[in-house]
């Protein structure tokens, strides 16, 4: 059965659209450090978030 998941256009997306949410929270209500962690978070997110979804629609 196809999942929506199969498609690497929709986990990216997905990974992307939080990612993005992430950046515009850092660069608009975070300073200073704080505002790096959350630029590091949303990287991570753009990148692990597609591998996981992956891994979900293969199990």
């Amino acid at each position: 059965m196809s999942s929506a998941l199969d498609s690497p256009l929709i986990r990216y997306g997905i990974g992307a659209a939080s990612a993005t949410a992430l950046l515009f929270l850092a660069f608009t209500a975070a300073e200073g450090a704080t505002r790096w962690f959350i630029v590091l978070l949303a990287v991570a997110e753009f990148l692990v978030t597609p591998r996981i979804l992956e891994y979900a629609a293969e199990s």
